[in-house]
C-alpha cells in the first residue's frame, strides 16, 4: 500500500500510521486517498507540459479540497 498513498503520506507525515491504518480498514477513506493520489499524479504531469500551468493550478485546488477532507477524518495530531 505505500505506493498507493505516498503523496498524501509525504504531505501529512505526522499521520502516516493512521493513514495506513484507515486505508486498510475503511474503503471510503481509501477512495478519498486514491483520488488524492490520482490528482497529485495529474498535477505533476501538467507541471511538465508546456502551457499546462492552469491545469496544474486546478489540480492544486482539488488537492487542497481532498487534503481537507482527509484531515477531517484524521482529527488532531
Amino acid at each position: 500500500m505505500p505506493d498507493r498513498i505516498s503523496s498524501i503520506v509525504a504531505r501529512l507525515p505526522e499521520f502516516e500510521f493512521e493513514l495506513h491504518r484507515r486505508c486498510s480498514h475503511d474503503p471510503d477513506f481509501r477512495a478519498v486517498c486514491a483520488d488524492y493520489e490520482e490528482a497529485a499524479a495529474a498535477r505533476r504531469h501538467w507541471e511538465t507540459v508546456p502551457g499546462g500551468e492552469l491545469r496544474a493550478a486546478e489540480y492544486l485546488h482539488f488537492l487542497a479540497e481532498l487534503e481537507s477532507e482527509i484531515r477531517s477524518h484524521l482529527g488532531p495530531v
